[in-house]
């Protein structure tokens, strides 16, 4: 093995770690013996953190326990990063390889389209899909979908364009090589050719894709939340910890903790994620 081999395997290790810390704090945070992240506590407000007692990690402007509550946000980042991804593998898989599978006018015209939505502001499109929310916010909560699901829904789409590039591009390098015509010689139709011959030639690249992605939407909901635009209380996410903490600080009060610990925890995350997905294109051989 390299040594250019070997440094990206500890860096792929490294980053496995670091996601795998936070992925589990996301996943057993309600089973963890910590306070409710919601309860205001003004008598214990600003606390600095105490590192060997409760609260650990100190609390914020409300007597809230910061450590609960960056828990708790690793919850909605994380989930929205995972769930974000899916819905644009979703959406831009089956677009990008029907345009690399049909070639001519059709592949023109699907690009064209995405390239279309590819300049629209990402802004306009989160505020004009959020007051989609706000006019049928009663018809979409009868059937259990509030702004945190329309939330990922608009963070996913926001994303399937570059999926759907590499779909594309995948999608064009495996019908040059006689996958495709050799299937439908057979009398496979579009579908089943995808579904059995496309897609698991295509899933190295996918997974690749998938690494990059994740990190990206969970930084695009941190931006969107910090920015008022995303996640609103109740709810809590990393981005709107971040928000709140720099909110906090002033000359008068160092409550440094607010902002550096939602901040450490997104990029330690990110990090992890980014190497990881390093790792990934090295092993698969999609550099």
């Amino acid at each position: 093995m390299s040594r250019k081999s070997g440094r990206g395997r500890k860096a792929g290790l490294l980053g496995l770690v670091l996601a795998g810390i936070f992925a589990l704090l996301a996943v057993a945070g309600p089973w963890l013996p910590l306070p409710d992240p919601a309860a205001v506590d003004l008598g214990s407000r600003l606390e600095p953190p105490h590192w060997t007692e409760a609260p650990i990690l100190g609390t914020d402007a409300k007597g809230r326990d910061l450590l609960a509550r960056l828990v708790a946000g690793s919850r909605v980042s994380w989930t929205v990063g995972l769930l974000g991804s899916l819905v644009a593998l979703a959406v831009g898989v089956p677009w990008g390889a029907a345009a690399g599978l049909a070639g001519g006018r059709l592949d023109r015209w699907l690009m064209r389209i995405a390239d279309g939505l590819e300049s629209l502001p990402l802004v306009v499109v989160v505020l004009f899909l959020l007051s989609l929310l706000g006019e049928y916010r009663a018809e979409l909560a009868a059937v259990g979908i509030g702004r945190l699901q329309v939330f990922y829904l608009a963070v996913g789409l926001l994303f399937w364009l570059p999926t759907a590039r590499v779909a594309r591009a995948e999608a064009q390098r495996l019908r040059a090589a006689g996958f495709a015509a050799a299937a439908a010689a057979a009398g496979a139709g579009p579908v089943r050719i995808f579904l059995r011959h496309l897609l698991p030639n295509m899933a190295p690249a996918l997974l690749v894709m998938l690494g990059v992605t994740v990190p990206r939407v969970i930084l695009m909901e941190a931006f969107l939340s910090f920015l008022g635009l995303g996640v609103e209380p109740p709810a809590v996410s990393w981005g709107l910890l971040a928000a709140d903490g720099l909110a906090a600080l002033n000359p008068l009060v160092g409550c440094w903790w607010l902002l550096a610990f939602p901040a450490a925890a997104l990029s330690l995350s990110l990090l992890g994620l980014h190497l990881i997905a390093d790792d990934l294109r090295d092993r698969l051989g999609r550099g």
